[in-house]
């Protein structure tokens, strides 16, 4: 789990940019009281972290990003220790090297599978079915909770939806509507590395965040309101605030409703990759489902 932590802190950063090779990162006693685990046990990951050429160590000089070369979108090409870990895996499942990518393909791609997203804000909805999407490849459409309770055995995309997805605050009646409409519903957890971690990382200088509701912007305040530096977020609300007062390369966050709402206006802030917020808890739920329905539908037809 501190591994996965790190390694997520680590990529996120890369990719936004708030990390770059060579920068120096926290200390292995500085984390352990993070973690509240012994410090050997933070420099045991940070040594898988150099078998993935991610970091490395200097004897007495701390851990730095490694300079190696990043790959698309500013990510570190995949391990091959990790890829080489895949394939034997597989083959100790009598499933052939060349062979491991058509199940794959069949475990995510023989059905289209749809999913609902049902939450407070237009902000959230929009961002999960993104995630939804990019991530796990449903086709993912999404309705606040007030319409959802004000139609939900009416609405089409809740009827032909594979799965419905919401938010701890929506638990128990989406569950309700789940066992009425005959739907599984997963639950989302956010990450819980997201704060302290990835965005205590961001927000050591100003960060601007622009949004599409008011509701989600308070919503945001309270979410970092125990975050150092929480002072450095800088909410701003697409037809409330002035865009426009955004410095040169600030670091700039657009949630997806956002930028739907501002269309190709162009902003000065350096724009930061959409976060990834659920958990990985809550995505091997997720991938559980998609593969169990595909391989159900390869059973189904033989193949």
């Amino acid at each position: 789990m501190i591994v996965e932590t790190l390694r997520t802190r680590l990529l996120r950063g890369v990719q936004a940019g708030t990390l770059r090779a060579g920068d120096r990162l926290p200390s292995a006693r500085n984390l352990a009281t993070e973690f509240d685990v012994d410090h050997r046990t933070i420099i045991d990951a940070y040594r898988e972290l150099v078998g993935e050429q991610l970091v490395e160590m200097r004897p007495r000089g701390g851990v730095y990003v490694t300079a190696r070369p990043a790959g698309v979108g500013g990510i570190p090409a995949l391990p091959e220790k990790w890829i080489t870990n895949v394939l034997v895996e597989a083959l100790a499942r009598e499933i052939p090297g060349p062979e491991l990518y058509e199940w794959l393909r069949r475990s995510l791609e023989t059905l289209r599978l749809r999913a609902v997203v049902i939450a407070s804000t237009d902000d959230q909805v929009a961002g999960l079915c993104r995630e939804l999407r990019d991530d796990y490849g449903f086709e993912a459409d999404g309705l606040s909770a007030a319409a959802a309770e004000a139609a939900p055995t009416t609405s089409l995309s809740l009827r032909h939806a594979d799965l419905l997805v919401t938010t701890a605050a929506h638990r128990t009646w989406v569950e309700e509507l789940g066992s009425q409409l005959g739907k599984r519903v997963t639950v989302i957890d956010v990450r819980p590395d997201l704060l302290g971690g990835e965005w205590g990382l961001f927000l050591r200088r100003p960060v601007y965040v622009v949004v599409a509701s008011e509701d989600f912007g308070d919503a945001l305040r309270r979410f970092f309101a125990e975050v150092p530096n929480a002072e450095n977020l800088r909410i701003l609300v697409v037809g409330r605030d002035d865009l426009t007062t955004i410095p040169e390369n600030a670091p700039t966050y657009i949630t997806q409703r956002a930028r739907q709402n501002i269309g190709n206006i162009a902003l000065r802030g350096r724009i930061m990759p959409a976060a990834r917020t659920i958990s990985s808890e809550s995505a091997r739920e997720l991938f559980a489902f998609i593969v169990q329905s595909n391989l159900a539908a390869v059973a189904r037809m033989g193949r």
